[in-house]
């Protein structure tokens, strides 16, 4: 199943002797992107989410919030 992507509006783009220099997007955008840099830089990060999805696609037995909560 194809998944459709909201990707960032570039407003603007200046350049110079044809060249792009710099790109101008919302705030809402840039801090998107960001947070998602921040993401994909962590390691441990980055793992836990390979191992989350290996979970879901196999067959180990996920907790619900509840049984999370009671476990803490």
């Amino acid at each position: 199943m194809l998944k459709t992507l909201a990707l960032p509006k570039v407003e603007y783009i200046t350049s110079t002797e044809g060249k792009p220099k710099a790109v101008v997007l919302s705030l809402e955008d840039w801090k998107r992107i960001t947070e998602t840099l921040k993401i994909m830089s962590s390691k441990e990060l980055m793992e836990s989410i390979r191992l989350a999805k290996k979970q879901l696609r196999g067959t180990t037995k996920l907790l619900s919030l509840k049984e999370v909560m009671e476990n803490l």
